[in-house]
C-alpha cells in the first residue's frame, strides 16, 4: 500500500510541475533558514557548557544602591573569594582574575600588540577543565612571573621550538617564563585568553585586604549538594561585616546607617552557563549576549515553518478541483476514506520530505556565509543532520497534510462526477486566514527591520556632547617613553593634524576608573558620591570637541592646576554644585584618613561616554599624563596619508614597536554591534519569510487566474479593460493585507516599544516604519498577483469562451 502511495505521489508531482516547484521551493527556503536560525539559537545556548562541573562554578556579581545610583557589576574586593572559601564549608574552590589591558609582547624579533591577557590565581585550573599540553597545572601560576599561553600563541612565537621555559618580554620591561601551554579556549566561552599571567606577581593585589576596593572578577566552585539561597546568605553576612568596617574606618558609619540612608548592596552567585546570555550589564571579559535576541530568533524560525506550511495548505486546498473528479472515481471503485487520507498526507509527507533534503543542503552550503555574517564559529553538516532533518520534515509534512487530507477526502464522489465541486469553496475562509497570517508575520518581521534601523540611525547622528569624526587614535602610547612629548610634537607638524591629547580614558569604550567624592572636601556620609575618575591632559577638550558651562578648562597658564578639577554637568548636580567660585571637591588619597581637596574651575557640558542604553554618569577629570591613547583630531579627509605620516614617526621614535590605531568613530559604531547584527539577521530573514509568502500568494493568483479565466473572457467580451480586469483579481488579497497590516502594525507597537526600553536614549516610534512596511508589503503582493492576473486578462476571450 505504502509503495502505492509514493507511486501516485510522484506521478502527482511530475503531473503537476509548476505546483509541485512552489511547495518545494517554499519548504526548502523556510526548512534552511529554521535550521540556520536553530543553530545560532544552539549555539548561543552551549556558551560554557563543555567545562567540566559546569554546573557548581558561580560567578559572584552585586547590584546595589549608593547615594541614589543604582550599580550592578562583576568585580569584587580582592579578598572576597580567598574569605568565602575559607568561611564558607560549601565553597570548594575558588578563583579570581584582573583584567590587564594591552601589553606589547616580545621574543626575539618578534613583537605584537596583545589585548587577550588576564592575571588569575593558581586555582584556575582546579576551577576550569582547560587542557594543560604542556606544564604542570598545580604549578603553572603558583610562581611570580610565571605565565601559561594558548597553543596559538605559542605557535605564532615560537613556531616549532620547544615554548616551555622560553623567557617572554612584556612591554619592554618586564620578563615572564612560559610554564604552560593550553589548549585554545572554545569559541562558545565567555572569555578568550591567550595569555594568563601568574596574579601571584601581583603580590599587593593579590593580597589586598581592601573590601571596598572592587577590581577583581571572583568565580566559586560550590559543592553540588549546596543550598544556593544560603551560600549566598553566608556570603553576604561576611561581606556586610568586612565592608562594615571600612566604612567606619572611611565614613565613620555603621553599615546600618549606611543602609538607613537609601544605600546597600547584595551579593548573587550566578551560575556560568547564565553568564553569556543573562548578565544584566554586569559587565564582563567580553561584550555579553541577550536571552531575549534567542527568543526572538526562535520565534522568527517558527514563523518561517509556519508560513511555509500555510503555503502547502493552501495550494493544497486551492487545487482541489482538480483532484476532485479523482476522489469521486476512487470512491466509487471503492476506496475508503482513511485509504485516501493516507494517499494525501503520503503525497504531503514527499514533498516536505524532498524538500527537507534541499533545505538541508542549502543550509550546509550557506552556513559559512552565515557564520561570517552572524560572527561565529558554527558547524552545520549534512549527514549528521540528515536523521533528524527526515524525521521532522515527516513531522511537518504529516501536520500541514492534515487538513488537505481531509478536506479532500471529504468530497461527495455523486456531486463531484456532475462537476459540483463547491465543497471546495468552504475552503475559501480558512485560505484567507492563513494567507492574511502570512502576510501578518511578514508585516512585522517589516516592522522589526524597519524600527531597529531606525534606532540604530538615531544613535549613529545622536549629538553626543563630543566630536568623533575625523580623530585617529593611536594606541599603546606608552611605548614612546620618554619620547612621547616629542612624538605628538612631530606629529603635530603635519598640517592635517589640529590637536592631539595623551589619555587612558576615551569617550567611548576605554579604561575606566571610579572614586567616591565629597563636597566641600569633607568626609560626609550623607553626601559621598561615586563617580568617574579619569586623568586627561590639557588638550583632552579641544581634541573631542567638549564646550564648557562654567569656567575653564586645563591649561599650561596655571600652574595651580595640578591641584583642580572639572566636573561634568551630571556630577555638578549630583554633588549640590550649581556655581564653581570658591567650592572643593575631596577624595581618598595615599592616606586613607584625610581627604585630599580639589579647587572646582569649571563644569564641562554633559556628553555620552558610554553606550546609549546608560544614561551619563557623574564624571570628574582631574589633570594628569596618562599615556594609554593618543588622539589626534585630523583637520582634512585624506585621513590614509596621515596614518601613513603617524606611522612614519611611530617607527623612527619607538623602533621595533608595534604600531596601532583606530578611530573614534569605529570604536564608537562597535559599540553597538550586537543591535547592527541584530537589525542585519532581521532584514535578511524578513526578505526570506516574504519570498516564501510570495510563493504561496504566486501559486495562488496562479490557480485564480485559471479559475477565472472563462469569467474574465466574458468580461472582456462585454467591454472590461485590463486594469478593471486586474482590479477585479486582486481587490480581495488587497484587502486581506490591509487587515494584515492593521494587526501587525498594533502586535509591532508593543513590540518595539518594549525593544526600546533597553536604550535610555531613544526617539520616538516611528509611524513612518508603520507605513513603510504596509506599503512595502502591498506592493509586493499586488505585484505577485498582478503578472498573473495581467497574464489573463490581456488573454485572447475567444480562446477561453471557446470550448464553453
Amino acid at each position: 500500500m505504502l509503495k502505492n502511495y509514493l507511486k501516485i505521489a510522484f506521478r502527482n508531482l511530475l503531473r503537476d510541475k509548476f505546483f509541485s516547484f512552489l511547495n518545494v521551493t517554499g519548504l526548502a527556503i523556510g526548512i534552511s533558514c529554521v535550521l540556520l536560525i536553530m543553530t545560532y539559537v544552539n549555539y548561543e545556548l552551549s556558551f560554557d557548557k563543555h567545562f567540566e562541573n559546569q554546573e557548581q562554578i558561580y560567578r559572584v556579581v552585586i547590584e546595589g544602591r549608593f547615594n541614589g545610583r543604582d550599580f550592578t557589576g562583576s568585580q569584587n574586593p580582592s579578598p572576597a573569594g580567598p574569605t568565602f572559601k575559607e568561611q564558607i564549608p560549601e565553597v570548594e574552590e575558588r578563583l579570581r582574575f584582573r583584567n590587564t589591558g594591552d601589553w606589547v609582547v616580545q621574543y626575539g624579533d618578534k613583537v605584537f600588540n596583545e589585548d587577550d591577557l588576564v592575571f588569575a590565581d593558581e586555582t584556575f585550573f582546579k576551577v576550569f577543565s582547560v587542557n594543560l599540553v604542556q606544564g604542570n597545572p598545580e604549578e603553572a601560576l603558583s610562581r611570580p612571573n610565571h605565565l601559561v599561553l594558548n597553543q596559538t600563541q605559542a605557535k605564532k612565537y615560537f613556531g616549532e621550538e620547544d615554548p616551555m621555559g622560553k623567557v617572554l618580554k612584556l612591554d619592554n620591561d618586564e620578563e615572564w617564563i612560559v610554564s604552560g601551554v593550553y589548549e585554545d579556549i572554545p569559541d562558545n566561552s565567555h572569555f578568550h585568553f591567550d595569555f594568563i599571567l601568574s596574579f601571584i606577581t601581583r603580590e599587593g593585589d593579590y593580597n589586598n585586604q581592601e573590601w571596598l576596593s572592587q577590581n577583581f572578577d571572583t568565580y566559586l566552585v560550590i559543592n553540588k549538594n549546596a543550598d544556593i539561597a544560603s551560600v549566598e546568605n553566608k556570603i553576604n553576612e561576611i561581606a556586610i561585616e568586612k565592608m562594615g568596617l571600612e566604612l567606619q574606618q572611611y565614613l565613620n558609619m555603621s553599615f546600618e546607617q549606611f543602609k538607613a540612608g537609601g544605600n546597600n548592596f547584595n551579593y548573587f552567585l550566578q551560575p556560568l552557563t547564565d553568564i553569556h546570555l543573562k548578565s544584566n550589564n554586569y559587565g564582563g571579559f567580553e561584550p555579553e549576549g541577550d536571552i531575549t535576541y534567542v527568543y526572538i530568533f526562535t520565534s522568527i524560525a517558527i514563523f518561517i515553518l509556519v508560513i511555509a506550511c500555510i503555503n502547502f495548505m493552501n495550494l493544497s486546498t486551492a487545487r482541489s478541483a482538480n483532484r476532485a473528479k479523482e476522489v469521486g472515481v476512487r470512491k466509487v471503485l471503492g476506496s475508503f476514506k482513511s485509504q485516501l487520507i493516507g494517499q494525501f498526507i503520503s503525497e504531503s509527507i514527499l514533498i516536505t520530505f524532498i524538500a527537507g533534503l534541499l533545505g538541508l543542503l542549502l543550509a550546509v552550503v550557506v552556513i559559512p556565509f552565515f557564520n561570517d555574517f552572524t560572527d561565529r564559529q558554527m558547524v552545520l553538516e549534512f549527514i549528521p543532520n540528515l536523521p533528524i532533518v527526515a524525521i521532522g520534515s515527516v513531522l511537518v509534512g504529516f501536520l500541514a497534510g492534515l487538513y488537505p487530507a481531509f478536506f479532500l477526502s471529504a468530497f461527495s464522489p455523486a456531486k463531484v462526477l456532475k462537476g459540483d465541486v463547491s465543497t471546495g469553496g468552504k475552503s475559501g475562509g480558512l485560505r484567507k486566514a492563513l494567507v492574511s497570517f502570512q502576510f501578518f508575520v511578514s508585516i512585522l518581521l517589516i516592522i522589526a527591520t524597519f524600527s531597529i534601523l531606525n534606532q540604530l540611525n538615531f544613535i549613529q547622528n545622536k549629538k553626543l556632547g563630543f566630536e568623533r569624526d575625523r580623530v585617529l587614535v593611536i594606541h599603546n602610547a606608552y611605548m614612546l617613553g620618554d619620547n612621547s612629548d616629542a612624538f605628538r610634537n612631530m606629529i603635530l607638524q603635519n598640517p592635517d593634524a589640529e590637536q592631539a591629547s595623551f589619555s587612558s580614558y576615551l569617550p567611548t569604550s576605554s579604561s575606566r576608573s571610579s572614586t567616591v567624592f565629597f563636597p566641600d572636601g569633607i568626609i560626609d556620609k550623607d553626601r559621598g558620591m561615586v563617580c568617574q575618575n579619569w586623568r586627561v591632559d590639557e588638550n583632552y577638550l579641544n581634541v573631542f570637541g567638549m564646550k564648557m558651562k562654567q569656567g575653564r578648562f586645563f591649561s599650561k597658564e596655571f600652574g595651580t592646576d595640578s591641584t583642580a578639577m572639572v566636573i561634568n554637568e551630571t556630577a555638578a548636580k549630583n554633588l549640590g554644585i550649581e556655581e564653581i567660585d570658591g567650592r572643593i571637591i575631596g577624595t581618598f588619597g595615599d592616606n586613607a584618613e584625610v581627604l585630599d581637596r580639589y579647587n572646582v574651575i569649571g563644569i564641562i557640558e554633559d556628553f555620552n561616554f558610554e553606550s546609549l542604553k546608560s544614561g551619563i554618569e557623574p564624571l570628574i577629570m582631574r589633570l594628569g599624563k596618562t599615556t594609554g591613547y593618543l588622539s589626534i583630531k585630523l583637520n582634512s579627509e585624506n585621513v590614509s596619508a596621515q596614518v601613513k605620516d603617524a606611522e612614519a614617526k611611530w617607527d623612527e621614535m619607538a623602533p621595533g614597536q608595534p604600531f596601532e590605531y583606530s578611530f573614534l568613530d569605529d570604536r564608537f559604531t562597535n559599540m553597538y554591534t550586537a543591535e547592527s547584527k541584530l537589525g542585519e539577521i532581521f532584514t535578511v530573514f524578513a526578505a526570506l519569510a516574504i519570498v516564501i509568502a510570495c510563493l504561496g500568494l504566486f501559486g495562488l493568483a496562479a490557480f485564480t487566474a485559471q479559475k477565472k479565466t472563462k469569467e474574465v473572457g466574458i468580461r472582456k467580451v462585454l467591454g472590461a479593460s485590463v486594469i478593471q480586469l486586474v482590479y477585479l483579481m486582486s481587490k480581495e488579497i488587497s484587502i486581506l493585507v490591509f487587515i494584515s497590516f492593521v494587526l501587525a502594525s498594533a502586535l509591532g507597537y508593543w513590540g518595539v516599544n518594549w525593544w526600546m526600553q533597553d536604550f535610555t536614549y531613544r526617539p520616538p516610534i516611528s509611524l513612518l516604519s508603520f507605513v513603510l512596511a504596509g506599503v512595502s508589503a502591498f506592493t509586493i503582493a499586488l505585484l505577485t498577483m498582478s503578472y498573473q492576473s495581467i497574464k489573463v486578462a490581456r488573454a485572447n476571450p475567444v480562446k477561453s469562451l471557446r470550448s464553453e
